[in-house]
């Protein structure tokens, strides 16, 4: 993930869900999208479900023209609330900008979910904006810098699970079409550096379950006048998997 750079650009192109942002490199291009992108104001907000907008066919052309207007005012407003790094703020005109745009424009309401995970990461919610960047991906299956952020997310999260969905994410990007060199050569970057990352926790997650486990054990075999102790563990090494064998210690 990139970091430490200059404050983010601002100038992606409308309603563009091509181009990947990284999360602070001046250089590229920017968290946000502009005018049609979303991380939560709240740690226990839900977002609306589906049903709660609008109807798209309920309403004329004109109408829904308009609706989608002022989704897009919503939206710049909620990029220069993120430009002076006021993310609630930013995240409150993103979700106006959901509420205000029809049901029907899936591309855009992906752009205002991605945007409100840029929020996220910025505050420091990898878990909520993971989960934001899949609500994006949900409406646009392609949409390269909501999948890139979600990876970036899952990388910050640094659980087992979340690093090898991060992998498959960055794997994901690289093969589209639309991204640029920069973000080619960043997923290739993590390629090469998730696999140790992977295993390493995996190993980690693996010592604190048997730990827990062998805690577990002791409290119910004592009643029993026994200990994990009269267990011995070994460890299979072509498949890592263990074995139990009973040791009588009396």
């Amino acid at each position: 993930m990139a970091a430490n750079g200059a404050a983010e650009q601002m100038a992606d192109s409308p309603i563009s869900n091509t181009g990947i942002t990284l999360a602070a490199d001046s250089t590229q291009e920017s968290n946000v999208e502009h005018p049609t992108d979303v991380s939560a104001t709240h740690d226990n907000q839900e977002y609306a479900t589906d049903d709660e907008f609008y109807d798209s066919h309920e309403y004329s052309t004109e109408e829904l023209e308009r609706m989608l207007r002022e989704a897009n005012e919503f939206k710049i407003a909620g990029n220069e609330h993120f430009a002076k790094g006021q993310y609630d703020e930013a995240i409150g005109k993103y979700e106006d900008a959901l509420f205000a745009c029809p049901e029907r424009n899936t591309e855009e309401r992906a752009v205002f979910f991605s945007n409100i995970a840029a929020c996220q990461m910025k505050q420091n919610k990898y878990t909520e904006a993971k989960g934001t960047c899949s609500k994006a991906i949900e409406l646009s299956p392609t949409y390269s810098k909501a999948i890139f952020r979600r990876a970036q997310a899952g990388e910050k999260i640094a659980s087992y699970s979340a690093l090898t969905e991060a992998l498959k994410d960055y794997q994901s990007v690289r093969e589209l079409p639309d991204i640029t060199d920069f973000t080619r050569k960043e997923c290739l970057k993590a390629e090469q550096r998730l696999p140790s990352m992977i295993k390493d926790q995996g190993e980690k997650e693996k010592e604190e379950m048997m730990g827990k486990l062998k805690d577990l054990g002791n409290t119910l075999l004592g009643k029993f006048g026994l200990s994990t102790n009269n267990f011995q563990m070994q460890k299979d090494p072509s498949s890592g998997n263990y074995s139990v064998n009973f040791v009588n210690k009396n």
